[in-house]
């Protein structure tokens, strides 16, 4: 689903808010993605900022409310 979050993000960024609304913490990101903790976290601060939320919790909603196929909300 193409929405205004996948035109203000980045793939990386994308891939990063995925793995964080599957619950994964910042060094476990960066172990699988071979980035440091550091650059997830710079990562997420530029998420944060582009999409408007404050925290990882928010940012979760956020995707899999526009990155989530519309079957799963009941709608076709």
């Amino acid at each position: 689903m193409k929405t205004s979050l996948s035109n203000e993000l980045s793939n990386r960024e994308i891939e990063i808010l995925a793995l964080v609304s599957m619950g994964l913490f910042d060094q476990e990101i960066a172990k699988q993605n071979f980035l440091s903790p550091h650059t997830v976290r710079q990562h997420l601060k530029n998420i944060y900022k582009k999409i408007g939320v404050r925290n990882r919790v928010e940012a979760s909603l956020k995707y899999l409310f526009f990155f989530q196929p519309a079957s799963i909300y009941g709608t076709a």
